[in-house]
């Protein structure tokens, strides 16, 4: 979702640590683990990997709330500080969460995009949206299971389980996704937001966005040069597929829908947390890709 540049400038002065802290090991009354989580789509990968032995609350549940922007409450400080464990996505995406379980020492913190070791100096470039790299979730997954292993130790070979088993699902849909570039070699798409980019690029998908349109795909505005150069990828067609972000809408999203309608060139909606409706990670990716595919066809 779009963001003050000023809020990108913030989130790279932050330092970013995986597993810090030294894990309280709070435990519900029931026993559960209790494990924390900026977004319902990282909620969703912890609550596979702790299943009947954690308890899992996210901030953010609603397609309606952008991470970029979530002002954490009273209630996230309370629940970060209940957690054993409390999952961020890291690299500015919600900035707000990593101050709030960074600064809670009794947790053991998980950054997802540390952890995906994707992010190589800070680059202001770098895409965020590492919940859409397969390999990131698994690997996550397995700092998870380590995590909550600790936590409950009893429960460890379990976890670990969990998190084998997502490994596998995940595997499938890897799979899956090269499809699309064995299908249909060479192509390219322009993002209007690069939500999905790790995602296409495992599918074999080139991100032919045109770089002065990618710089600026973020900010507040983007300018009639960006635009123009955006729009004349599409109407040449030197791109096959648009992706849109469906939780944002503005003028310059809608330009470039009507650009690639003009043409005939595919557009697929993407979601960058739950839509309404849906709750599980596994089955929001295995969406997305058959969208993309029935897309293509």
């Amino acid at each position: 979702m779009k963001r003050p540049v000023a809020a990108l400038a913030a989130a790279v002065a932050v330092l970013t640590l995986a597993g810090c802290g030294s894990g309280g090991g709070s435990k519900a009354s029931d026993g559960k683990v209790q494990v924390w989580t900026s977004t319902d789509v990282w909620g969703s990968v912890a609550r596979y990997v702790g299943g009947e032995h954690a308890q899992v609350t996210s901030a953010i549940t609603s397609p309606s709330q952008d991470p970029h922007d979530y002002e954490s409450t009273a209630r996230d400080k309370l629940a970060v500080r209940k957690s054993a464990v409390a999952v961020y996505n890291g690299g500015g995406y919600d900035d707000w969460a990593q101050k709030l379980v960074t600064g809670d020492s009794g947790t053991t913190a998980v950054d997802a995009v540390t952890v995906s070791g994707l992010d190589h100096g800070h680059d202001p470039s770098f895409n965020e949206h590492v919940f859409w790299s397969l390999p990131t979730s698994i690997k996550v997954a397995d700092v998870l299971a380590a995590d909550l292993a600790k936590a409950d130790p009893a429960h460890a070979a379990y976890f670990r389980a969990n998190a084998r088993s997502f490994a596998t699902k995940i595997g499938a849909l890897t799979t899956r996704a090269r499809s699309i570039g064995v299908a249909h070699p060479h192509l390219s798409a322009l993002m209007t937001e690069p939500v999905v980019g790790y995602l296409l690029s495992t599918a074999g998908i080139a991100d032919g966005t045109p770089a002065t349109y990618r710089e600026q795909s973020e900010a507040d505005s983007v300018s009639a040069v960006a635009l123009r150069a955006a729009t004349t990828a599409i109407s040449t067609k030197r791109v096959q597929l648009v992706t849109l972000n469906a939780q944002t809408s503005d003028a310059t999203s809608a330009v470039l829908q009507n650009a690639a309608d003009k043409v005939g060139v595919p557009v697929v909606q993407v979601y960058e947390t739950f839509p309404a409706g849906e709750h599980d990670y596994l089955h929001w990716v295995l969406s997305c890709i058959t969208t993309l595919q029935r897309a293509l066809s």
